[in-house]
């Protein structure tokens, strides 16, 4: 399997719904064709304790909206895991489509041992107070991902 071939779907809840970030992980800017709002039932966004990016907690009747971001290839995979670092690790999920399809997919959730706050994460927020550190600490941390992966 090469680089160029798009193999799997992934759903974002957290800052990779944010274009701007999602390019510097990617190294690319997704087109929209690729890009699809969903929603997971089940959970609630919250924000990590004492961070300022998010993680999902079970929640009964809770409903997340994100992007589900369809053709993505080994390389996106592995700058993407790059990124989340060890707090994340990918989890099969089902979300559905706003135009009402399932998808099977997956997500970067927390590892165990992380731990939630109990105030719910919104992006709009984070653009506002967070973003412009995110987008530097983004583009260091995959120059990073650059020279070892070179």
């Amino acid at each position: 399997m090469t680089d160029d071939i798009p193999t799997t779907t992934m759903f974002f809840f957290g800052t990779l719904m944010d274009p701007d970030i999602l390019a510097i992980i990617l190294g690319r800017s997704p087109q929209k064709a690729e890009c699809e709002a969903a929603f997971l039932r089940g959970r609630r966004r919250v924000h990590v304790a004492g961070r300022p990016y998010p993680m999902l907690v079970e929640h009964a009747g809770g409903r997340v909206e994100g992007v589900l971001v369809h053709g993505l290839g080994d390389r996106d995979r592995a700058r993407l895991a790059y990124y989340e670092g060890w707090e994340y690790v990918t989890e099969p999920v089902t979300v559905r489509t706003l135009s009402g399809k399932t998808v099977a997919t997956e997500m970067f959730t927390c590892s165990s041992g992380i731990l939630p706050d109990t105030h719910d994460w919104r992006l709009d927020v984070w653009q506002r107070k967070h973003k412009p550190a995110a987008v530097t600490a983004a583009t260091e941390t995959m120059t990073r991902f650059a020279r070892v992966s070179a």
